[in-house]
């Protein structure tokens, strides 16, 4: 390809520059589009070298162009062989502009991939997109304003190159002169009037360049709303009332996972055939991790996974079913809803396959199901934090999935919010028979959501069971702490039938056999009760005083110690200040209590079969 001969300067710039930039855009952001995924010293080295271009002296850079693509050269002398000739032509002009113009769209790019929300692609996966439709459906229109930027930023550089085009072009009028090299051949001809009018178009261009850059960052940076004005269609027919209630298909997840994820080791277990688990687990103990297995968004080093018959992974087999083909929602902690489509468009982006009509119809119904249908066409940035997890809720509850991953969803919410959301999905889990797997830092949440409790610490199973057999009988120490006992405390047996916890200074009569693998004890704070005599169905009582108080809104947490044996329970001489004992009340009880409290010891009792023995 050559230009055609007598090409004015400006024109052959314009040429030059446009057919620069076609090229690297598309490796701008397949290059961005990959090193963004990477981490360490991988990235690092590719960042070195994609950006090389960028702070290399150009005369350096055409120098080694030069030697690569000459006659003679590496890459050259192949092409010679075939007739192509770069070196002194109008592709060298082309191929130098592109060289310095591919940092600033890769840049440009990059900087614009990772301000994406990461659980973009992950739920869009997750909702049968494949990696195509991800990119033409989210990537793509969410970049165009980062794209934009690039292209113009790579156009105005590619218009002002001088040394590399000088060193792989030369410098022929009609052929491979550019402005850049036209105004130096000017000054060196002491043409300055020629000079300054070239100077004058080369500033002029690149100052539209800039505003066109600031126009598409300026785009960028204003979130996607509907038009005040624009007519609002009537949303599709929907039948009255609720979506009909859903007949529970047989369920059975089953899975044998190992992932190591950086210094963590995720090693688990489980076959279970109930509808409602909850994971319980301190933070960085596994548990989104676990999620994102089981999603097909993380890849495990050993294992199996398998849903309702369905091999999604198998290890052995090479069996990696991809996330667009598993089946498996997923509703993150953020609503992760995509910014540039409506209300509509989000609940039906999982619905592709479907005829238009049907896919209306099944939006309408789940919009109307979680009162949004009025809004349908708004955007996310329209909608208020609550109706944003509904709208969330709604996407992934439209495709009927086999199970649904709910990674800490209502986190972020106030508690009147979450306590209105947890009634809403509630509802729709019964109503649409879908199974559900939560993870929540939230108890009550975990308690009100779920059937059975998933407990997990740094990666591995401690407990699996219906969750009030879980909650009454933990069986160790983390399980406690993480189903919220407050209080724990190492004991040692000071006598058949009888338990002494260290902590406290406390002796527990305790009904032998005594498992000899219990090395601690626990008691709930809701569990323990306050007054001045002991409590009717105590099983232990102590005396006790008042430490100190934290009053809630609706609660009263009262912290007390020992003060000598006052019932079935003796206190034993400690050397040390004993820890103190939470206890919690209503603050109506504690306003009955407080006179007494001040005027001397109370009695505190632990009703019979509330302790908990620990190991």
């Amino acid at each position: 390809m050559e230009a055609a001969p007598g090409l004015t300067p400006l024109w052959l710039s314009l040429r030059s520059a446009a057919l620069a930039v076609l090229l690297v855009a598309p490796l701008g952001f397949f290059a961005a589009d990959r090193v963004q995924r990477w981490r360490g010293a991988r990235r690092t080295v590719a960042d070195l070298l994609l950006l090389s271009p960028l702070v290399l002296p150009p005369t350096v850079l055409g120098f080694v162009l030069l030697q690569l693509l000459g006659r003679y050269g590496p890459l050259g002398e192949p092409l010679a062989r075939l007739g192509l000739e770069l070196v002194f032509s109008w592709p060298a002009t082309v191929l130098s502009a592109a060289v310095v113009a591919f940092p600033l769209m890769y840049r440009t790019l990059l900087a614009s991939l990772e301000q994406l929300d990461p659980g973009l692609e992950g739920v869009a996966r997750s909702l049968g997109a494949g990696p195509w439709r991800v990119l033409r459906r989210l990537t793509l229109p969410l970049v165009l304003p980062g794209l934009g930027a690039g292209i113009s930023l790579g156009y105005a550089r590619a218009l002002g190159e001088f040394g590399t085009t000088l060193m792989l072009a030369g410098n022929i009028p009609g052929r491979t002169q550019t402005l850049p090299l036209a105004i130096y051949a000017a000054v060196d001809a002491g043409d300055l009037d020629q000079a300054w009018r070239w100077t004058g178009q080369v500033l002029l261009l690149n100052g539209l360049c800039l505003a066109l850059v600031q126009l598409f960052l300026s785009r960028g940076q204003r979130p996607w709303r509907a038009p005040a004005s624009a007519p609002v269609a009537a949303p599709p027919a929907v039948p009255a009332g609720r979506p009909p209630v859903r007949t529970p298909a047989p369920f059975a997840l089953a899975f044998v996972l190992r992932q190591r994820h950086g210094g963590f080791q995720l090693d688990l277990s489980l076959s279970t055939g109930c509808r409602r688990l909850a994971i319980l687990g301190a933070s960085g103990a596994g548990k989104s991790l676990l999620l994102r297995t089981l999603a097909g968004l993380e890849r495990p080093r050993a294992g199996r996974i398998e849903l309702n018959g369905r091999v999604l992974f198998d290890a052995a087999r090479g069996i990696d079913l991809p996330p667009e083909h598993r089946r498996i929602a997923v509703m993150l902690q953020h609503d992760a809803l995509f910014p540039h489509l409506s209300v509509a468009a989000n609940v039906g982006f999982g619905l592709a396959h479907l005829p238009p009509a049907e896919r209306a119809a099944r939006v309408a119904r789940q919009l109307e199901a979680v009162g949004l249908l009025g809004l349908a066409r708004h955007y996310p940035a329209q909608l208020s934090g609550g109706q944003q997890q509904r709208t969330a809720l709604a996407r992934a509850l439209v495709t009927e999935p086999d199970l649904l991953l709910l990674d800490e969803p209502f986190s972020s919410q106030d508690a009147h919010r979450r306590r209105r959301l947890q009634q809403l999905m509630e509802d729709l889990l019964d109503r649409s028979g879908v199974p559900t797997l939560l993870v929540t830092h939230d108890m009550d949440e975990a308690y009100r959501l779920s059937e059975d409790l998933l407990v997990i610490e740094r990666g591995t199973l401690q407990r699996h069971g219906p969750r009030r057999e879980v909650f009454e009988r933990p069986g160790t120490v983390a399980v406690a702490r993480l189903t919220g006992c407050k209080n724990v405390s190492e004991v040692v047996r000071v006598s058949p039938g009888r338990l002494r916890a260290l902590a406290w200074g406390l002796e527990f009569p305790i009904p032998e056999p005594l498992d000899p693998a219990v090395t601690h004890v626990g008691m709930r704070a809701n569990h323990l009760e306050l007054g001045t005599a002991p409590a009717s169905d105590a099983a232990h009582s102590w005396a006790c005083r008042v430490l100190r108080v934290s009053e809630g809104p609706l609660h009263v947490t009262v912290f007390v110690v020992p003060a000598g044996p006052a019932g079935a329970g003796t206190v034993a001489l400690m050397e040390e200040a004993p820890e103190p004992i939470l206890v919690e009340l209503r603050q109506r009880t504690w306003a009955a209590l407080a006179p007494a409290a001040a005027a001397g010891p109370l009695v505190l009792s632990l009703p019979a079969d509330c302790l908990l023995e620990l190991h």
